[in-house]
């Protein structure tokens, strides 16, 4: 969101002065004044029942769960949510169903709860303050002022209003979870992941799990200032792929594309794994891997075959990545060295 200034000083005419005799003087006009009567006009119109909360969220619409409490202590919420606009119009939604009813559906996305940090810094004041109170697998929609609607802490409402400006909202939020500690909560998701698909492996350290498909071919390191090919396809724990080299399982898993030649690539070794590229065929350099990828690749020999998973601090970490990888997702690799682009 655009934070604007607190306040526009607005400075009297001369002729006024004139007439008035007196020194010059400065009113101020706030940022919000004329959303803020427009808004109030609307609430009146549409929701003239509706109360505020404290920081004046307006909650219309509540299913309660029956799951545990957000605390103080949750740091990190997973949340499904449709946000519309005051005319109703779905600006953005978590929810696989109502992205196909709107004509906006991916395979190619992500559909599911998102995480969210506990702080106002990270998250805005507005939706932490509809979902204060909420308990698991709960369901409440609220109007969300565009002042509120914003990533900033102030103590009070007028505060807000007085400093912030942003676009009013309509939220409505499913809480599916909650967790203190996400690294854990990763964790415990890749273990599940590996016993079901990797044969239950042990992890080679903290985060991070491999299991040998195909043994390479001999046991000679591959040398750190060569280059070689493979085939790899990336995973979400739920199954959903969102990168492959191979056109097959591309058409499969509906995000094949026309413009993108599937093929080998070639990897680009080097004495560091956090210094491997990819590159496109043909070339000495290119781009950067996140560390779980590259450290796999540096352990693995000729003509070897293996799937690696491995938690978001060696993967796109709280970002994510596009609308296929969102923030704080553990993530596998199925690789698969070959001896030359076919």
């Amino acid at each position: 969101m655009i934070r604007m200034k607190n306040q526009i000083p607005v400075l009297f005419s001369l002729a006024a002065l004139f007439f008035t005799g007196a020194c010059a003087t400065e009113e101020t006009v706030y940022v919000n004044e004329d959303a803020k009567r427009y808004f109030d006009a609307w609430l009146s119109v549409n929701h003239p029942e509706a109360t505020p909360s404290g920081l004046g969220v307006y909650i219309i619409d509540e299913l309660p769960g029956n799951g545990e409490t957000i605390g103080d202590a949750d740091a990190y919420l997973f949340v499904e949510y449709t946000v519309r606009d005051l005319d109703g119009n779905i600006k953005e939604t978590t929810l696989e169903k109502i992205s196909k009813q709107v004509g906006t559906y991916s395979r190619s996305n992500y559909y599911g709860p998102r995480v969210f940090l506990n702080n106002r810094a990270a998250t805005p004041a507005g939706f932490l303050e509809m979902i204060k109170g909420m308990r698991v697998g709960g369901t409440r929609t609220a109007i969300v002022p565009g002042w509120l609607n914003v990533k900033a802490d102030h103590e009070t409402a007028d505060d807000y209003l007085k400093e912030e400006s942003g676009t009013a909202a309509i939220y409505t939020c499913k809480l599916t979870g909650k967790t203190d500690d996400i690294n854990k909560w990763q964790i415990d998701s890749l273990e599940r992941y590996v016993a079901k698909h990797m044969g239950d492996v042990d992890s080679t350290f903290y985060g991070y799990y491999y299991k040998q498909i195909r043994a390479p071919k001999d046991s000679l390191q591959i040398p750190r200032d060569t280059s070689f090919h493979i085939n790899y396809t990336g995973r979400l724990l739920n199954g959903q792929v969102f990168d492959t080299t191979i056109r097959d399982t591309a058409k499969v898993h509906g995000i094949y594309s026309a413009s993108k030649s599937y093929a080998p690539v070639q990897i680009n070794m080097s004495e560091s794994h956090s210094e491997i590229t990819l590159g496109s065929l043909g070339t000495s350099s290119g781009s950067t891997l996140v560390e779980g990828f590259s450290y796999c690749l540096s352990k693995m020999g000729h003509n070897e075959k293996g799937i690696c998973a491995f938690y978001s601090p060696f993967g796109y970490m709280h970002n994510g990545s596009g609308n296929a990888i969102p923030g704080y997702s553990p993530i596998s690799f199925e690789i698969e060295l070959v001896d030359k682009a076919e």
